[in-house]
């Protein structure tokens, strides 16, 4: 569930989202709540479990599980597609569905076409964060 504008921590104009994959991309993790993996487990007809195994790895430290990346250089979230489109929009984790209201990272400008043209700044060439 999205918080209404009211509940977001940060100010935001009407910010559309262009689709350039950069927030999906780059440093960083994900970290999964126990809500994400029901939900993305039963998006994919899976048992929690195997979702875990196929698409997590589990952080010592922080006692937490963590979406993969693809094997690429860009460091690429497992469920993005080459189109730049998630393979789980419909049961997205928390941590990316707050992206950037509720959460964002300080050099947001740098890389978010959206958040770039929502402040009049031209196009980036940059595909990472």
């Amino acid at each position: 569930m999205t918080a209404s504008p009211a509940e977001w921590p940060y100010p935001v104009k009407n910010f559309t989202c262009h689709m350039c994959g950069n927030c999906c991309r780059g440093d960083g993790y994900v970290e999964l709540t126990a809500k994400d993996i029901t939900a993305m487990a039963a998006h994919f007809g899976m048992k929690e479990p195997e979702f875990l195994e196929r698409y997590c790895t589990y952080h010592k430290p922080t006692h937490s599980w963590h979406l993969i990346d693809q094997d690429d250089d860009l460091q690429t979230c497992i469920f993005l597609t080459d189109d730049n489109r998630c393979r789980v929009h419909g049961a997205k984790p928390e941590q990316c569905e707050g992206f950037p209201t509720r959460w964002r990272s300080s050099n947001i400008a740098e890389y978010c076409a959206g958040w770039r043209a929502m402040e009049g700044l031209p196009p980036s060439d940059k595909r990472t964060i």
